[in-house]
C-alpha cells in the first residue's frame, strides 16, 4: 500500500484486541475509582456511556465492540 500501511490483518487484529482489553481495563479502573461493585453490568454500563461521549466514529466502534465482548463473554 505504500505510505507505511502494509500492516497485516494479523496485525490489524491483535491491535483491536489490545483496544478493546485496554478499554474494558478502562472502565474497571473508572468503577474502582468511583467506588462501584466490579460486575458484567457496570462495565457493560461504564462502556455504552463512554461510547455515548465520544466523538470519534472509530472509538465509538471500539467500545461498542468492547462492550459486546464483556456482555457476551466471548
Amino acid at each position: 500500500m505504500g505510505l507505511g500501511m502494509d500492516i497485516g490483518r494479523d496485525e490489524l487484529l491483535e491491535d483491536r484486541a489490545a483496544f478493546i482489553a485496554g478499554e474494558i481495563g478502562g472502565a474497571v479502573v473508572e468503577l474502582i475509582i468511583g467506588g462501584v461493585v466490579i460486575n458484567r453490568d457496570a462495565i457493560v454500563d461504564s462502556l455504552e456511556a463512554k461510547r455515548r461521549a465520544v466523538g470519534n466514529v472509530i472509538h465509538k466502534g471500539l467500545l461498542r465492540d468492547s462492550a459486546e465482548f464483556v456482555r457476551k463473554g466471548q
